[in-house]
């Protein structure tokens, strides 16, 4: 892992999850890059100039606010971790999309709410909307969750549809560079069925590498047997694959990724 970006909207909780990030920069080895994205309204009569209400004025604010928060995680992590910050104009999801790909970013943190943390839980956020919008893996730390370093890893998996390879591949990557147990979920209704097994199997063959526990359970609500699994398995870390979705679904539902990110107070990472 080589870049790791950062959002920020400068709340207390994002700014727990700039430490957590700070902290698994410096485990991995890698640079961070802070982001903070601001929009000024097209009609705004203080568009240009000096105003307080300005984009440059706007700018420099944010840029100020970024300069601080990273002096403040070079006092913590120490001068030799890299890091940057970026403040830009537009749209939340938009900029931080942009970001991690004019960067190559190997991975996206946000923390699960921002500034109303109990709206988010009812109603979802901008990060657990990001699950959706994102082209690279995305580490959502919700309130009160501090970094003590990533061991033991729960991966969810639907075994109702074969899982991607590559995003199976890219969470089992990750799972090495954290030096950590994966112990795979599969959830099913069914779990005898011998299609499912199979499909369990070929995931085994996968893990043969990596240390690895694989549990194939019966269940239908996948939030509640997943958190009981994790906080059984003392789980510091819960990993999904989220599933394509069509735009008509999306406009009507959240998907099963969102649902655990938005209740859960472990870590979530979406591999995509």
């Amino acid at each position: 892992m080589k870049t790791i970006v950062l959002a920020t909207d400068f709340s207390a909780n994002a700014k727990q999850a700039a430490h957590f990030a700070a902290q698994l920069t410096r485990d991995q080895k890698a640079r961070l890059i802070l982001v903070h994205a601001f929009h000024v309204w097209p009609d705004n009569p203080a568009k240009t100039g000096d105003f307080s209400l300005s984009v440059q004025a706007t700018k420099e604010s944010s840029e100020k606010a970024l300069k601080h928060l990273t002096d403040e995680l070079r006092k913590e992590v120490g001068a030799d971790v890299s890091i940057e910050y970026i403040a830009r104009e537009g749209h939340t999801m938009n900029a931080i999309r942009a970001i991690t790909t004019e960067k190559n970013a190997d991975l996206l943190i946000m923390s699960t709410v921002g500034t109303a943390p109990k709206s988010a839980q009812l109603m979802g956020s901008i990060a657990t909307e990001m699950v959706e919008e994102t082209d690279v893996p995305l580490l959502l730390i919700p309130p009160g969750v501090g970094y003590a370093g990533i061991k033991n890893i729960v991966l969810g998996v639907d075994l109702a549809t074969p899982p991607n390879a590559l995003a199976l591949e890219t969470a089992l990557l990750f799972a090495k560079s954290f030096g950590s147990v994966i112990n795979v979920l599969c959830i099913s209704e069914h779990p005898e069925n011998p299609e499912l097994k199979e499909r369990g199997e070929y995931i085994r063959r996968l893990l043969i590498p990596q240390p690895h526990t694989l549990s194939i359970v019966a269940g239908h609500e996948v939030y509640t047997t997943l958190l009981d699994f994790s906080v059984e398995n003392k789980a510091d870390l819960i990993m999904m694959l989220p599933q394509s979705r069509s735009w008509l679904w999306k406009l009507f539902a959240e998907g099963e990724t969102q649902h655990v990110a938005r209740l859960t107070d472990l870590p979530l990472l979406a591999i995509v």
